[in-house]
Order: structure tokens, then sequence, then C-alpha cells
């Protein structure tokens, strides 16, 4: 038997409201310490900033949303299109502690991203090796490409948290660290459209699962296989739970900032 956790239905809502739950599930550790996961989708096209991107002018016409964690600009296409699945993960400092020799982001990150790396190769799809070779010891940061943080897009350059494929972002993931716990948010591209990547955030280097294995199940079934890694790689026995009426998180831009 593993450790108790929980996993929350699939639900699709405007940006603001996930990003709300998403930092109400990290607080929740507070006083429920259990690994939380839940996938999700989005109400309409949405651009996600990192924690403290600035966006340049002028606006993109469409809704913006701020993150809790930290990152470049993710363009998050309408739940209707079937293009990316989104997560987040939530782990409580102490469950990492038992797991992890040293809690560096760097072996983190590798932690957190097991069940995605292990989950898409059973579909047959190989990530290209995580950025490792400009990893110096102690450090406690991922390792960045070359200009990462001079980009816009996430997806225009690689860190060690991010999953590609021949050299094209399949995934981009974040954290939010808290003293109490960690988190994760990340998008899986299944069928991103080209067309609108390279209108709001240009120089982005998408490829989509859809694209390496045409013969991957749809969403619902991918939540289910990705669930089963999660519970292997991190020992967990998930526990579906509902959402709370009324579920709602006051300022989630509000929590102090781990840096």
């Amino acid at each position: 038997m593993g450790s108790p956790g929980y996993w929350l239905p699939y639900c699709v809502a405007a940006g603001t409201w996930q990003m709300e739950q998403d930092t109400w599930l990290l607080q929740r550790l507070r006083h429920a310490p259990r690994p939380y996961l839940r996938f999700y989708g989005w109400d309409r096209l949405t651009l996600s900033l990192g924690r403290h991107q600035a966006w340049p002018d002028p606006a993109p016409g469409i809704p913006v949303v701020r993150r809790p964690t930290g990152g470049r600009a993710v363009l998050h296409q309408a739940a209707e299109d079937g293009a990316e699945l989104t997560y987040s993960l939530v782990l409580p400092l102490s469950y990492l502690q038992a797991r992890l020799p040293r809690l560096q982001r760097t072996s983190v990150y590798d932690f957190c991203c097991r069940f995605w790396v292990k989950g898409l190769a059973e579909l047959g799809v190989e990530v290209d090796p995580i950025l490792a070779h400009n990893r110096t010891h102690g450090q406690n940061r991922p390792t960045l490409d070359s200009g990462y943080r001079n980009k816009t897009s996430c997806f225009a350059a690689r860190t060690r948290a991010d999953l590609s494929w021949g050299g094209k972002k399949l995934m981009g993931n974040a954290q939010l660290w808290q003293p109490w716990g960690i988190l994760q948010q990340g998008s899986l591209l299944l069928r991103p459209n080209l067309e609108l990547w390279e209108r709001y955030l240009p120089g982005s280097q998408v490829i989509g699962l859809y694209d390496l294995c045409p013969t991957a199940p749809g969403i619902p079934a991918l939540m289910e296989h990705f669930l089963q890694m999660a519970q292997e790689c991190f020992e967990v026995e998930w526990q579906e739970e509902t959402w709370p009426d009324p579920l709602h998180w006051e300022d989630p831009a509000g929590i102090a900032d781990p840096e």
C-alpha cells in the first residue's frame, strides 16, 4: 500500500478560476498534508504568464492570467480543441523529504516529472535527455537553455523542468515552493495549433503527443493512464475527491514568494 493521496475530477473553467484552485490546493497542505493531483482544461483561448513575467506591449487581445508558479508565457487552447492536457501536482515538503536525500530544485523537478516520462515512454514516446550537461555541483535550479530568461514564450527554449522530443517542446513545467510544500503546474501539448502559437507566441518550438503517436488515446483515457503512472512513481494510492462547494481562494497572487 502506498501513501494516501487525492485526485480531483477534470474540469473546464476560466483561467483565473483554475489558478485560484491550484493556489487553494497548495494552501490546503497546511491543514491536510497529502499529495494532490488534478487535470483540467481551459474554457477559451488564454495566455498564462509566469509569476514575475511582464508582458510586452501591446496587449495580446485574448484573456491573460498570471500563474502562481514561475516560468514564461504559455498559450492554452480551449478544451474543446483537445489541444492540451493541463495539470497541477501538490506535494507536502514532508513527503518529499522522506523520498529525496536533498531537496534541490533539480532533483524535485526530476522526481515530479517521472510519471510523465514513464507514461510517455509506455505510449511509445521517448523524450529527449534531460538537460544536465551544464549542471554544476550543488546547483539548486533547473538548467537553462542560453537566453531562456530573455524569451517571452515558455516553449521557445528548454529548461531541465521541461520535456521535449527532437528539440521541440512537448511539455512545460513550473513550480512554487512554500515552507510546507510545493505546487507544480504544467501542460502536455496534444494537438497544438501552430498558427495560433506563432500569432501569440512567435518563435515557439512546439510538438504534440498526437504528432508523435497518432494512436494515443483521447483525454479521458490519457488521464487514467497518467494517473496510474503517478500511482506507481509516487507510491500513492489515489482517491477521488469531489470539489468542495463553494471552492474559492481569495487573492491567489498574494502568496508570499519563496524566492
